[in-house]
């Protein structure tokens, strides 16, 4: 890492001043990079930019702007933070960053911050140090600090200074939760001044420049800025609220209420000290390594990100998509939502249709009440969805997502019927869960044109899509779905193909020893509480409610039939299946609901598995069973080469099951532990609950040589 207290020479390699008359607009615009961000050497270059502006009287006014087309400042460069290999070295680096924006911060001149793209992290903190902030309504311009989400806080300002202009309880809101906000919501808490279509962005900087200079918030004050008494209420239930949340696994957010509460009675410079001191255990893992798995995770979704297939994806102008059930619906709803792209869905009946329609306004009504769109918006977007029960409109598809019941026969006849309507280059992405894509496309007519495009339920939230390869998909098909599926905002994996891909395939050993785990007499709310605890976002009892007892009796087949006694299920989702408990969707599951909200568990369950006794279960034998059978399935997964690398693979199950990021992935916990400890404890499993514990050959060719899934 640069040592940032070097003085450089200006190059301007970074940064450009532009003068008209007393007024100095900043350029910034990094040389070969598609985003400006804040590396060492970046912020020696500012400072000495900083150094300039102080030095000239000439100099009244001063907007800093960006010279990328759609990015403000996207932060601090998380490379160099994430290899500080010192405590000195650490607080260096935060210590230099942070003095240098509040040393612009204390400029004589009128500062104006024009924001036209995304303004995270370092950025925001640049632009909170301004007099004034105008923003463009782009789309793309965001401004928030997502420190916490790579197990930090902001450092260069943002605890001691976000308070005292918005006030403490939307800077809790944004900080503690990693928040980013568009324009509209961003002035609607102060955080700017203005928002303006962005070809007027900077002739609107200018005239804010014109403004008197600030003097801290020149807001009424606020009334918990002022009151002890109520700062010490908001930030009590703050801590509660985040140890609700996180099950204090993520140290963050709690140094971050620590920090703006002594930043709050000691004062900025005292603040921005404490600052810097806090968040330096955080950063070197001292506090322990949630922010290097974090950063790690980090890194792993960018890199998901560039295509690594060398072909060029298709143009999706028209998609469509069959089955209108609640995937259909929400498939539909994204792809308006998201994309230009025209969108027709189609099923067997209006009844069905409707449905679909209703799934998908359902989404956009949430949106509208929390005024993230208006009534009308809404209304726009719902009418791209046309539709239709035949084949008609079908020809001009370009890509057809295909959503509909998890059985083979069905899904070969949908995509018999579809390739006979759509043009031969049209891209048939099957939403399977556990099918083999080979086996769906085995009567195809263009098995090339057919992909997975395994999206996870509810659409609209969940952040993985598997692009599935069957034995005859062709490398455009793939980057065509891929490209697509970033496009709809999601993280993409890709899979070869077998039953259940990467992520039910692994999830499959978990939900099946929940199962077993429940039929031993432990209590259904302490199962789930020991995985919570854990991390899981929540328990696998309760997950089967949410994913559907229907869908899970579906898949449990499909895996028990491909891998034999390694996934050989419990009783429990058969016996409930054939009660007519399909879990949250109609109400009656393992848990009581009540207008569509889970209560408590339903005592009558028992009974029904026929339960003599309940007792609490062992939290860490629970955890133990479940993730390690886990492990031992992902060995296998990539031994068989499904996926590409470990990263992946935890990628996989940090996005599609909320595996709990903090820990690094499935993979990366497994290395923490050791391979030889987890096969001796698979071994011991065995013995005592039956051969479904056997470590694989995989898992025991690794641990064997004491090796790990990382190397």
């Amino acid at each position: 890492m640069t040592t940032l207290v070097e003085t450089a020479p200006r190059t301007a390699s970074a940064f450009r001043i532009e003068r008209d008359g007393n007024l100095a607009i900043v350029w910034f615009d990094l040389p070969g990079e598609k985003v400006n961000k804040f590396s060492s050497t970046v912020m020696v270059e500012f400072a000495s930019v900083v150094d300039e502006l102080e030095r000239d009287g000439d100099i009244k006014r001063i907007i800093i702007a960006s010279g990328k087309p759609s990015i403000f400042i996207a932060g601090a460069d998380v490379t160099e933070f994430s290899k500080a290999t010192s405590a000195e070295q650490a607080a260096e680096y935060t210590r230099f960053g942070q003095q240098t924006i509040h040393r612009f911060s204390k400029l004589p001149q009128v500062t104006v911050a024009a924001i036209n793209g995304a303004a995270l992290g370092g950025g925001c903190e640049l632009a909170i140090s301004c007099d004034y902030r105008v923003m463009s309504d782009s789309p793309k311009a965001h401004i928030g600090l997502p420190e916490t989400k790579l197990g930090i806080f902001p450092a260069w300002g943002g605890v001691t200074k976000l308070p005292r202009l918005i006030g403490l309880p939307g800077a809790l809101d944004i900080i503690l939760q990693g928040k980013t906000l568009d324009g509209k919501r961003a002035k609607r808490i102060g955080l700017v001044d203005e928002v303006v279509p962005a070809p007027i962005l900077l002739d609107i900087a200018r005239e804010f420049s014109t403004k008197p200079k600030r003097r801290g918030s020149d807001r009424t004050k606020f009334y918990v800025e002022g009151n002890p008494l109520a700062r010490r209420v908001i930030f009590g239930k703050a801590r509660k609220s985040v140890l609700d949340l996180t099950h204090g696994h993520y140290p963050a957010p709690l140094k971050a209420i620590e920090v703006m509460e002594y930043g709050m009675s000691a004062g900025v410079e005292r603040g921005l000290g404490r600052e810097v001191e806090e968040v330096v255990p955080l950063i070197t893992g001292a506090a322990g390594d949630v922010a290097q798995n974090l950063i790690r995770l980090f890194f792993m979704m960018e890199e998901s990100k560039k295509e690594r297939i060398a072909a060029a994806p298709a143009e999706v102008r028209d998609a469509g998509v069959l089955g209108a059930g609640i995937m259909g619906g929400g498939i539909a709803q994204l792809i308006a939502d998201k994309t230009d792209a025209a969108v027709r869905m189609r099923d067997i009946n209006w009844k069905a249709i409707a449905g679909g329609l209703k799934a998908a306004a359902r989404i956009w009504k949430k949106k509208v009440d929390r005024r993230r769109m208006t009534r009308g918006e809404m209304q726009r977007k719902l009418a791209r969805i046309t539709t239709a029960i035949d084949w008609s409109g079908f020809e001009r598809v370009d890509l057809v997502v295909e959503a509909v019941v998890e059985n083979i026969d069905v899904k070969r006849q949908v995509l018999r019927e579809f390739e006979a309507a759509a043009g031969p280059n049209a891209v048939f992405a099957t939403n399977t869960s556990t099918i083999p894509i080979t086996d769906i496309a085995a009567q195809a007519a263009r098995p090339q044109n057919v992909v997975g495009m395994h999206f996870f339920n509810p659409v609209d939230r969940m952040p993985l899509v598997e692009v599935i390869r069957g034995a005859k998909t062709s490398d455009a098909a793939m980057v065509t779905v891929a490209n697509f599926a970033r496009k709809l905002g999601k993280t993409v994996v890709y899979c070869n193909d077998g039953p259940g891909f990467v992520v039910n395939r692994i999830l499959g050993p978990y939900m099946n020893e929940s199962g077993f785990v429940l039929e031993e007499g432990n209590a259904v709310e302490s199962i789930d509480k020991a995985m919570v605890d854990f991390g899981m976002p929540m328990g696998p009892m309760a997950l089967l409610d949410e994913v559907g007892i229907d869908v899970a009796a579906k898949v449990a087949k499909i895996l028990s039939a491909a891998f034999g006694e390694r996934m050989e299920p419990s009783h429990v989702v058969a016996t409930l299946y054939e009660d007519g408990r399909f879990g949250k969707k109609n109400g009656k599951g393992l848990y009581l609901y009540e207008a569509g909200k889970r209560q408590g568990p339903d005592p009558s369950v028992y009974k029904l598995l026929n339960i003599k006794s309940t007792h609490p279960a062992d939290a860490q034998a629970v955890v133990e069973r479940m993730i390690f059978a886990m492990v031992n399935e992902a060995a296998m997964i990539l031994d068989e080469k499904i996926v590409a690398s470990a990263a992946e693979l935890d990628l996989a199950m940090i996005m599609g099951t909320g595996f709990p990021p903090f820990r690094g992935g499935l993979l990366r916990y497994a290395d923490t532990l050791g391979l030889p400890y987890i096969q001796a404890r698979l071994d011991d499993l065995a013995q005592k609950h039956g051969k479904r514990f056997l470590a694989t050959g995989a898992l025991r060719k690794l641990a064997e040589k004491d090796g790990k899934f990382y190397r």
